[in-house]
């Protein structure tokens, strides 16, 4: 076989990876969307880097859109296949790919209004919502831990990779020519220990493995000091400043760690009285598929669940859906924590409470999560003076923070603990994908020292 890296290959985003067989057979696993790369971003994600109507068979990781939001551009380019993945995954995807389709929409209506002023051609979305709809009906389920064939002489297996609801490891068992090899896709290993989520399954020996670095290099802060953290940061800039709490967070994952360990704090008392806004419609959609999948929350949560049933809502917490609802809480003067998304800063609400926020010292902005190094979340985190946001110069006055503990990814112990159930002698190759480079090759260094003792 040969594999295709078509994205996640020295970067973090952009999930694509293309498996050609012998016998012509092509099988995709993700197909994802390049965020946060700065201009190189849509040339990025204008090019598949492949001919999707050959591809036979396609396997989703999980819902994230840096592994799923390309899958409506397979399908409108000419793929036909179905599209494999959890059963959660499958719901979360629906929500996610239509909410991407918006965000197209909605840019390429902004910027021709600009283009049309200028003389200059309109330009298309990438997919618009209908194309997401179509791509959705393809979303096929697979049970974990249970064989599927997929393909003739291809056979798949999904165990959890403890990183979202849903998110799994993607496991092939591939005959071609009359021989049979195994190959393990990570997806995105997540942590053990989660405070939500079971911890990632051991997994078959395979004869090839390919792995996400992202946290190569990093070992992520206890997750137990995440509510007291959160309690911090509430109370400097909400009760101290009487300032706004900005905080971006993905909608699938983060937002409800964030909203599980306020609701810890409130259980517990230590919840300070002020308003909280959860500014993402698409987060509260997520956070209703999540709590239907109760079984795959761990005993910790099973445990709160006996006492609590809905461990993701808290008194004060107040849910915003309309556009101008969102507009409003810009005239506010009272002290309030807003969640938003999206994570990096990048697209979304959140985008403009930060527009509207930064430059107040009265204020604060909170990262919880990866930010690829071109995104906004990444330089207010880096210390920028001045930002760029929708064309405007902003100082950055606020004050910038990040918790480190709220990583859905693993961090390289958590990733060496997942690759500990495989054999090291019987692993013909590792390839690491999504990652940064440098952090790649500590990495590497470090599995080598750890399982290469030779």
């Amino acid at each position: 076989m040969k594999i295709a890296f078509h994205g996640a290959a020295r970067t973090v985003t952009g999930s694509k990876h293309l498996i050609t067989l012998k016998n012509g057979k092509k099988i995709l696993l993700d197909c994802g969307m390049f965020q946060g790369m700065g201009k190189a971003t849509i040339p990025l994600n204008n090019d598949l880097g492949f001919d999707a109507s050959t591809v036979d068979v396609m396997v989703l990781s999980h819902a994230h859109i840096d592994h799923s939001g390309l899958i409506p551009k397979l399908v409108k380019e000419g793929y036909r296949g179905k599209i494999y993945c959890t059963p959660a995954t499958k719901d979360l995807t629906g929500v996610l790919l239509e909410d991407s389709a918006h965000i197209q929409e909605n840019d390429v209506r902004y910027v021709n209004k600009k283009r049309a002023a200028e003389g200059q051609p309109y330009v298309q979305p990438l997919y618009t919502l209908d194309d997401a709809k179509k791509a959705t009906e393809r979303l096929t389920e697979v049970k974990y831990n249970e064989w599927k064939t997929i393909e003739q002489g291809v056979e798949l297996l999904f165990t959890d990779a403890g990183h979202i609801i849903g998110s799994a490891c993607v496991h092939l068992r591939i005959t071609d020519n009359g021989k049979t090899e195994s190959l393990t896709f990570s997806g995105d290993i997540g942590r053990y220990r989660d405070i939500i989520l079971r911890s990632p399954d051991i997994f078959p020996q395979a004869d090839y493995i390919i792995m996400e670095s992202t946290y190569g290099n990093s070992l992520h802060e206890m997750q137990f000091t995440t509510p007291n953290h959160l309690l911090e940061w509430v109370e400097r800039t909400c009760v101290q400043k009487k300032g706004k709490l900005i905080i971006p967070a993905f909608s699938v994952g983060r937002t409800q760690e964030i909203l599980f360990a306020l609701n810890q704090l409130e259980l517990e008392n230590r919840l300070p009285k002020v308003d909280y806004f959860l500014d993402s419609p698409l987060s509260i959609e997520a956070t209703d598929i999540i709590k239907s999948y109760p079984q795959y929350f761990n005993k910790t949560i099973q445990k709160v669940l006996e006492k609590d049933n809905d461990p993701f809502k808290f008194p004060g917490l107040k849910y915003i859906q309309s556009v101008d609802q969102s507009k409003m809480l810009n005239f506010r003067n009272e002290p309030c924590v807003i969640i938003s998304a999206s994570g990096m800063a990048e697209a979304g609400r959140v985008k403009h409470h930060i527009s509207n926020n930064v430059e107040n010292s009265r204020n604060a902005i909170l990262m919880t999560g990866y930010c690829e190094p071109n995104s906004l979340g990444a330089r207010l985190q880096t210390g920028a003076k001045e930002v760029g946001i929708f064309g405007v110069a902003h100082e950055v006055h606020a004050e910038i923070g990040a918790i480190r503990s709220m990583s859905a990814h693993g961090d390289y112990e958590d990733m060496s603990q997942w690759l500990a159930c495989q054999n090291p002698k019987e692993v013909k190759r590792l390839f690491l994908v999504h990652g940064e480079y440098d952090v790649q090759q500590d990495f590497k260094s470090r599995l080598v020292k750890r399982f290469c003792r030779c």
